[in-house]
């Protein structure tokens, strides 16, 4: 269980069928921790209401007991539960809509093509140095920040994604100094909003409304730096997953330049076969019994998405990558952007960057294909797991 918990490369498939095969739930006996790994007790205990989120717990592991960082991630959405959850969600999804999503498609599309030009000019390059930029762009373009400054908001969104997990002393004070220079930038943003508002998202969330309630200056702003922060990690993670899996079947790549009608399906199929994000940590707030074994209240529990998106005899071939996969009727429900309350609200976006992404790089270049072995390749762990590196070859 400990390798279990460690393993963030192509090792971690490995190690989630072997404990798979030992039983539906798998224990930590360093750490307590219980990882769930069947499709149908991920789902429902995503929905439990028993279960909440992780809170503050990693940093009372690291004895940040308070002080600005501490302050900053106990008022994000996912680390609220009941009626602040609740409000919170509300108001942000008045404004975080589908459609304000929609509204900067054509702007991504042409931020994927500007994205991957150099590489098709090049004959080939990185697929993932190429595309760092991408994910927090598009982001930016939906608040309102101009692509001139997209990036200092790297070096911020770089040093505060390393707070969703375990950091060093030093990690914590950069994040504390990028926390800083983030929330005087979206001060004067909002400033700017409010004497005159425009279509983008901050716009929207300033002026948000539901029954009477409002979201307060210090929420807004707590928002906007959660989207940077989760939205650019997560989504540049999953686009070197997805392009890493395209780029190891041929077959299905060469499908999908000719069928591009296929590539929302190719997100999903991608999502599923190949995560950023692994799993979901919940902690039942009384002791619950799963698959005939008892979990106590305070346990942390990792709702293992990984594994479940791989189960045998809930998907078709499951470790098969099948492009159709997602436009035939009867697929299991995917659960990569979370569960019940806290399904992502930025799942549009995400989804939205990914397939202009994938579009640009393997419908619109042609020929795209591995400039290298991609048997054994190195992994990097932030907020999401990804490869490092991914040569490629075009024309």
């Amino acid at each position: 269980m400990q390798d279990l918990l460690t393993a963030f490369g192509d090792d971690m498939h490995d190690a989630l069928r072997e404990v798979a095969r030992e039983g539906p739930l798998a224990r930590s006996p360093e750490t307590g921790v219980v990882m769930v790994l069947r499709h149908a007790d991920v789902e429902a205990l995503g929905r439990d209401p028993r279960l909440v989120g992780a809170g503050l717990s990693n940093f009372d592991v690291m004895g940040i007991g308070e002080g600005p960082l501490r302050d900053w991630y106990g008022s994000l959405m996912f680390t609220n539960e009941g009626d602040v959850h609740r409000r919170l969600r509300m108001l942000v999804q008045k404004a975080f809509t589908p459609r304000a999503v929609a509204a900067i498609r054509a702007a991504a599309e042409e931020m994927a093509a500007e994205t991957f030009r150099p590489v098709a000019a090049d004959g080939g390059g990185d697929l993932v140095a190429a595309a760092r930029l991408l994910p927090l762009r598009v982001i930016c373009r939906l608040i309102g920040v101009p692509d001139g400054d997209v990036e200092q908001f790297t070096g911020w969104a770089d040093a505060l994604s390393v707070v969703f997990g375990f950091v060093t002393p030093e990690q914590a004070d950069a994040a504390t100094d990028a926390l800083a220079g983030l929330n005087a930038y979206v001060d004067g943003l909002l400033d700017q909003r409010r004497g005159a508002p425009g279509d983008d998202l901050v716009s929207a969330l300033v002026v948000a409304e539901v029954e009477g309630e409002r979201l307060t200056h210090d929420e807004v702003r707590t928002m906007v730096g959660n989207l940077i922060v989760g939205g650019h990690d997560t989504t540049g993670s999953q686009i070197g997953c997805s392009f890493l899996t395209l780029l190891r079947h041929p077959e299905q790549t060469a499908t999908l330049a000719t069928r591009p009608a296929l590539v929302p399906h190719a997100v999903e199929e991608t999502m599923r076969f190949e995560p950023s994000i692994s799993g979901i940590p919940r902690v039942p707030t009384e002791s619950i019994i799963v698959s005939n074994e008892e979990i106590a209240a305070g346990t942390l529990v990792i709702l293992s998405t990984a594994a479940a998106n791989r189960e045998v005899g809930v998907w078709d071939a499951p470790d098969t990558v099948d492009l159709t996969r997602f436009e035939q009727p009867g697929v299991p429900r995917l659960m990569s952007f979370g569960i019940g309350t806290h399904y992502c609200l930025g799942a549009a976006l995400a989804r939205m960057t990914l397939e202009e992404a994938t579009r640009a790089a393997f419908v619109d270049l042609p020929g795209t294909r591995a400039a290298a072995d991609l048997t054994d390749v190195p992994w990097r762990m932030t907020l999401g797991r990804s490869p490092q590196t991914l040569p490629v070859t075009v024309g």
